[in-house]
């Protein structure tokens, strides 16, 4: 149970951290009222307080709280005692007022001094989560306990993380460069008024008869064709005439 309240702690000092600037060392508000509860609770708020927040502690309380404990008697004198070894701050109006009273106007509208606040009084807690970024504390069943963040609390930090996401959008949009910057620049050249390209007036040459591949092939072959034909007529004359000729010489042996 305890390493679990203190990752729950841990992690609810985190978001403070990031939304709201808190930093160590924490700097606690205790009131008269928390002071009485770890007396009666046996609670060594020095020792146990950096171990549950897991960081360094400052303790700080302010005149008013130890004035109103002094004022109420030896019930609360132990919880006087226990106050005054605590650092004070300075109270930021005039007079003496109610010890909630002072703590509200230390903590201001925004807590720009960063406090956590532990106090048994539910009235002013109740006035302080209505302030956003003010972590509260107090003491149940003789454990700290470290509050969950408020509605206020949580809309504010919404509200800061958008303002950042759109500042952060603004700077990108001016890093980018838009489609006109992005075009290159292109060097106009001056036209120049040219002559005629001698390549492309001159004059074709002609080319042979029959060195064409297709038209050259077919007219050798047809060449060629014709004189084996003519050979041949030659041939077949010559024949005729050989045959001829050695019949007449056998008729005149044979009348001879």
């Amino acid at each position: 149970m305890k390493i679990k309240r203190n990752k729950q702690a841990k992690k609810i000092l985190t978001f403070y951290k990031r939304n709201f600037g808190l930093r160590e060392p924490f700097q606690v508000i205790v009131d008269g009222t928390f002071s009485q509860a770890a007396l009666v609770g046996k609670i060594l708020i020095k020792e146990q307080l950096p171990k549950y927040l897991g960081g360094e502690v400052q303790l700080v309380t302010t005149r008013c709280v130890i004035s109103e404990l002094s004022s109420l008697g030896n019930k609360l004198s132990g919880a006087m005692h226990i106050a005054r070894r605590f650092k004070l701050r300075k109270c930021t109006h005039s007079g003496t007022l109610p010890a909630a009273d002072c703590i509200l106007a230390l903590i201001g509208s925004d807590n720009p001094h960063h406090y956590l606040v532990a106090s048994q009084d539910q009235d002013m807690r109740r006035k302080l989560r209505h302030l956003p970024g003010v972590p509260l504390m107090h003491i149940i069943r003789n454990t700290i306990v470290l509050e969950k963040p408020s509605d206020s609390t949580l809309d504010k930090a919404e509200d800061l993380t958008q303002s950042k996401m759109d500042s952060s959008s603004q700077v990108l949009d001016r890093l980018t460069p838009t489609s006109e910057q992005t075009k290159p620049t292109v060097r106009q050249r001056k036209k120049i008024t040219k002559g005629p390209n001698p390549l492309s007036v001159k004059k074709s040459k002609k080319k042979p008869a029959g060195s064409g591949a297709v038209g050259g092939g077919l007219v050798s072959k047809s060449k060629k064709k014709r004189q084996r034909i003519q050979r041949k007529k030659a041939l077949e004359i010559l024949a005729q005439v050989v045959k001829s000729t050695n019949s007449q010489e056998l008729v005149r042996t044979q009348n001879s």
